[in-house]
């Protein structure tokens, strides 16, 4: 029964010491390799005294002994070894060789240096039991470490090389880990023996007593890495290549490696220089959208003072569509991989709101990476606030090109058409006065139908003198106008023809406002506004009408002067408000066009603000109009100081 229990105690003992190496080496990520690596070196150390010591379970059945050393902790220190390869690569593997190569030399100066010291009379070890035990202990340990540090340089290649060679076989990851593992024990057994003069003293007895125990306990091993590789890894795709690509590549291209390795270095750096100086937004996020790296831009985005204000930060769920509401494209984005594998991109337009209640408008592209076996998601944001705002201005600026060019083009129509018109009425209003002079009737029938040809030619004659305004070729009596006086009779011609509940407001400079025009027209383009805004509140109860007189510059609105040279400061502004029904975008667009009126038939002529529009612009100056549906409207009317 005790030898049972020494077995399993020894199988315990190396559980426990593979398991401890994985763990380590599952949070390489976390506390760094460097622990792992250290865990590796003290047991290779450790190993040898042990070996050195031979300490053996003898359980009385031929073929079940083994030795503590070569079986308890050289197995889990194999499979380490394993382990590194099929995580890191061949160039882990070659450090790995490197490493036990350097920690050989270093034990055999120091044993050969305190054998020296047990030997020397000077020393107070020098005698005694204990000198002999600690001088044949290092003596042995000498002698093992020599023959196991060459055989496990040799093991370091034939565990990749197995194990390879299996794999392109296409063999699975279980055989190709027990092959490698079975093989490199028999190869290290056996140099081993050879170095340390085993060979001479019935070596296959040696190999065969503890080759049964070994297999067993390679077994239990490659189920322990297969079931770390599968659940902790995640990461079983080795490559396929040639099985000798270790040799050839510690052999001929080591110091190439290292190499290419300070290359890569050096390019992470200038790589992480040219993403921090960025101009666009670099975010990476995990896959639950919170924020794990940020550049120089994206933290500027965000309103912040530094990278670590912004981390934590669950980004996805803070962009908005332009309605507030979570973009519906980030909605969908459930599945960053499709079903083929691929990472799907995708780009849309986002808003977010940085500190101090900043909106900035994006443009996203955000992509999915796989690293190290863990989704991650790059997202590439572009501040277009400024580029926004000035594309919609161009647009903007377009349509009032357009509605100018287009006015343009009408009013030199309809100057054509009212000059020839004009002459019409005037032959109408001729021939009149000839009939009424050659035949005197008494007849009030026939003379009602004269005088009301007469009325409707006259009425002809005044639209053809609008046309004609609109068109900017009317003629207007130059003289010094106060812009003051001129509102005060428009507002005294006006008054009687106004209805009741009606609030007028006077907003008068405090000085002489000169410009050069004709008062007739100007008048009536102030009373046509007038009227306008009458029929606008004809539904409201209280109606509010304000006209204000001054200083262009002093004007709250975005100016929009005819030429980008225009200087604001030596015009004047008349500003005719209401609080009536307001004008729709698109009823704004026809407003200055002749013959469009939104009145029923009968009621308007459609040329009243066609005649503002050609008289101000007459006059040098320019109209801006800005209504709210329901809120009211504002004519601005903008002309040239007298210099």
């Amino acid at each position: 029964m005790e030898n049972i229990y020494a077995i399993l105690l020894s199988f315990l003992e190396m559980t426990f010491t593979f398991v401890s190496l994985a763990l380590l080496h599952s949070q390489r990520k976390t506390i760094g390799s460097s622990v792992f690596y250290i865990s590796i070196g003290l047991l290779f150390l450790f190993m040898q005294f042990v070996s050195a010591a031979a300490i053996k379970v003898n359980v009385g059945v031929y073929g079940l002994e083994f030795y503590v050393g070569s079986t308890v902790l050289f197995l889990p220190y194999l499979a380490a070894l394993l382990l590194v390869y099929l995580t890191e690569g061949t160039l882990a593997a070659q450090r790995m060789i490197v490493g036990v190569i350097i920690a050989f030399g270093m034990f055999f100066y120091l044993v050969t240096l305190t054998r020296l010291q047990c030997d020397w009379m000077g020393f107070a070890i020098s005698q005694g039991i204990a000198a002999d035990s600690l001088h044949y202990l290092l003596n042995a340990a000498r002698a093992s470490i020599t023959s196991s540090t060459l055989a496990q340089i040799l093991d370091l290649f034939i565990l990749a090389i197995i194990f390879q060679r299996l794999r392109n076989s296409k063999f699975n990851l279980f055989i190709c880990i027990l092959g490698s593992l079975i093989c490199t024990c028999l190869i290290d057994s056996f140099v081993y023996l050879t170095v340390s003069g085993g060979l001479q003293n019935y070596w296959w007895v040696h190999m065969n007593n503890s080759f049964f125990i070994k297999a067993i306990a390679s077994i239990w091993l490659a189920f322990l890495i297969t079931i770390y590789m599968y659940k902790i890894e995640k990461n079983i795709d080795v490559e396929e290549h040639s099985s000798l690509d270790i040799i050839f590549a510690f052999f001929g291209g080591y110091g190439k490696a290292k190499a290419l390795e300070h290359d890569l270095r050096e390019w992470e750096g200038r790589y992480r220089m040219v993403v921090e100086n960025a101009s666009e937004a670099i975010f990476l996020l995990d896959n639950s959208g919170q924020i794990i790296d940020a550049n120089l831009a994206a933290v500027e985005v965000l309103g912040a003072d530094n990278a670590n204000d912004v981390l934590g930060i669950k980004l996805l769920n803070i962009l908005q569509d332009d309605q507030g509401n979570p973009v519906k494209a980030l909605v969908e984005y459930s599945n960053p991989f499709g079903i083929g594998g691929d990472a799907k991109i995708i780009r849309f337009n986002a808003f977010v709101t940085a500190e101090h209640k900043v909106r900035k408008n994006l443009n996203v592209t955000l992509s999915a990476l796989n690293f190290e076996n863990e989704i991650v998601l790059l997202l590439l944001a572009r501040d277009i606030t400024e580029e926004s705002k000035l594309a919609a201005e161009k647009v903007k600026l377009g349509e009032q090109l357009a509605h100018s060019q287009r006015l343009e083009a009408v009013g030199k129509l309809a100057g054509g058409i009212a000059h020839d018109f004009n002459n019409y009425i005037h032959a109408i209003l001729g021939h009149l006065d000839l009939v009424r002079m050659m035949f005197e009737t008494k007849d009030e029938t026939v003379n009602k139908h004269l005088e009301k040809i007469g009325e409707i030619s006259e009425q002809a004659g005044e639209l053809t003198s609008k046309l004609l305004g609109f068109a900017r070729k009317g003629k207007y009596q130059e003289q010094q106008v106060d812009l003051n006086a001129l509102i005060e009779k428009s507002v005294d011609l006006f008054m009687p023809k106004s209805k009741k509940n009606l609030e007028l407001k006077l907003g008068l400079g405090p000085e002489k406002m000169i410009i050069s025009g004709d008062s007739i027209q100007l008048q009536q383009v102030i009373l046509n506004l007038m009227l306008n805004a009458m029929d606008a509140m004809k539904d409201i109860e209280k109606r509010e009408l304000q006209i204000m007189v001054d200083k262009a510059s002093n004007c709250k609105i975005k100016l929009l002067p005819p030429s980008p040279d225009t200087d604001i400061d030596s015009f004047y502004v008349i500003c005719v408000k209401d609080n009536g029904l307001g004008i729709d975008d698109d009823t704004m667009k026809h407003i200055f066009d002749p013959f469009f009126t939104t009145k029923p038939v009968g009621e308007g002529t459609g040329m009243g603000l066609a005649m503002v529009y050609g008289t101000i612009t007459n006059h040098h100056g320019w109209v801006q109009v800005v209504s709210k549906i329901n809120k009211g409207t504002k004519f601005y009317l903008f002309l040239p100081k007298v210099k």
